[in-house]
């Protein structure tokens, strides 16, 4: 019986040290989607059981399908749509930081819409190249239209709903 408390006492390291390399070899992935929701199982018909944040990391369980089964940080266990996931770190925040950042940027008070804009370099570079590759101003115009345009988050997830599409598609 004393030979065999070594070997148990061998395979117990062994194991707890695998523990251990699992852990660290986990993949992680990225909620790259303003708007994600962790679900108890595979449908969007299951449980949200978490409300997910853009950028935040996430620990891959397993993945079947279109669907992955993560953990959070705080150890919630879920579903998430694979495609609301990506494996390299978003960077920056939503439009709130970057609305910030070009009204620092351009040392003046702008609107929302106009600062997340400037901040990405989308207002008057692209409105020179616009001009020199002959896109009408009929169609800048509408351009400016739509990106003024504010949709809520809400919206998106019905239109995903209604049309099926997403993490909605049957």
């Amino acid at each position: 019986m004393n030979a065999r408390y070594p070997l148990r006492l061998i395979l117990l390291i062994l194991m707890i040290v695998g523990g251990l390399f699992s852990v660290a070899w986990a993949e992680t992935v990225f909620v790259q989607a303003k708007t994600a929701k962790l679900r108890s199982g595979k449908t969007s018909l299951d449980k949200v059981v978490a409300d997910l944040q853009y950028g935040e990391a996430l620990e891959v369980v397993k993945t079947e399908g279109t669907w992955t089964e993560v953990r959070t940080r705080s150890g919630v266990t879920g579903w998430i749509f694979a495609s609301k996931t990506t494996t390299v770190k978003p960077s920056g925040g939503g439009d709130d930081e970057l609305a910030k950042a070009g009204r620092l940027f351009k040392g003046k008070e702008a609107s929302d819409a106009t600062a997340s804009a400037g901040a990405r370099g989308l207002t008057e570079v692209s409105g020179e190249y616009a001009k020199r590759s002959g896109i009408s101003q009929r169609d800048r115009d509408t351009v400016d239209r739509m990106t003024a345009y504010k949709i809520t988050d809400q919206e998106v997830e019905d239109f995903l709903k209604k049309g099926e599409l997403g993490e909605y598609a049957k």
